[in-house]
């Protein structure tokens, strides 16, 4: 018994594997922290105001009243534990609007778990949906 217990001991995977094993888990934790970054700078508004106003952990209800409150229109979601929105933003630099589809998907207990962000195209605002909050007061 003694012998297969120092087997056990001093049992050392081969350098190929034990690389291989490294770098496939720093590829995991990297692709999980850079799924949740957008590339094109103009939703890059849209996604620092998300992380700013619902963070991980944030409630269905909360995120819902969110969207509510601002009138993003949402759509029916494809999967439980989902809420689809269509978030129109106006891109200060260029004055341009800047529509994205949110995906929010929630954990188990209704807690926010993860924001996918995809640009669509621009829309006209349908009459009797309120214009995006950041653009300018006509009034003013």
């Amino acid at each position: 018994m003694a012998p297969l217990l120092h087997r056990i001991r001093d049992f050392r995977f081969p350098p190929r594997v034990s690389f291989f094993l490294a770098v496939a888990g720093l590829l995991l934790f990297v692709g999980c922290e850079q799924a949740l970054k957008v590339d094109d700078p103009q939703l890059k508004p849209i996604q620092d105001m998300l992380e700013a106003k619902l963070p991980p952990g944030t409630t269905e209800g909360a995120v819902n009243q969110f969207l509510a409150m601002r009138g993003y229109p949402t759509e029916a979601a494809d999967k439980p534990g989902t809420i689809v929105a269509i978030i129109r933003h106006i891109d200060t630099e260029r004055l341009q609007p800047v529509t994205a589809r949110v995906t929010f998907y929630f954990d188990a207990n209704g807690k926010l778990n993860t924001v996918e962000i995809v640009r669509t195209a621009n829309e006209p605002i349908p009459a009797g949906e309120p214009a995006p909050t950041n653009q300018p007061d006509p009034a003013q």
